[in-house]
């Protein structure tokens, strides 16, 4: 679920920059920045990580396209969303009123792939062939 908070929050971040903090929805922007809007909004609310979730914002406004800046934004998101389960639920909520599939995995060697054209192999020993024979 936090890929998905990250992806929304991150486009809205990219169409308004450091804006989004205070824009209101705007009529043209596209669904996914109001998504985004809306998600950074709700996770603003949080009185304990509110400042932080701003400042990861306004680092990665100013650094553009910088996926370490991006990575910090989701590891934000992250530790909020581990430790408010309420609040992983609002935004689960959010996410799927958009149509955006939210996936939860647990355990070990799990692995979640959204497009894949080879072979995903988790298990011990495995032996995997592609090819005629």
């Amino acid at each position: 679920m936090v890929d998905a908070v990250v992806a929304s929050v991150g486009a809205a971040v990219g169409a308004y920059g450091a804006a989004v903090l205070t824009r209101g929805e705007d009529a043209a922007a596209d669904a996914t920045v109001r998504l985004g809007q809306r998600l950074l909004a709700r996770l603003r609310r949080n009185p304990e990580s509110g400042d932080q979730i701003a400042e990861a914002v306004e680092n990665l406004a100013a650094h553009p396209g910088d996926d370490d800046y991006l990575g910090l934004l989701r590891a934000k998101i992250a530790r909020v969303v581990d430790g408010d389960r309420a609040l992983a639920g609002e935004l689960a909520g959010l996410l799927a009123a958009a149509g955006r599939p939210v996936v939860t995995i647990s355990g070990d060697r799990t692995a979640v792939v959204r497009e894949n054209t080879g072979i995903v192999s988790l298990g011990d020993h495995a032996t995997n062939t592609v090819g005629d024979r």
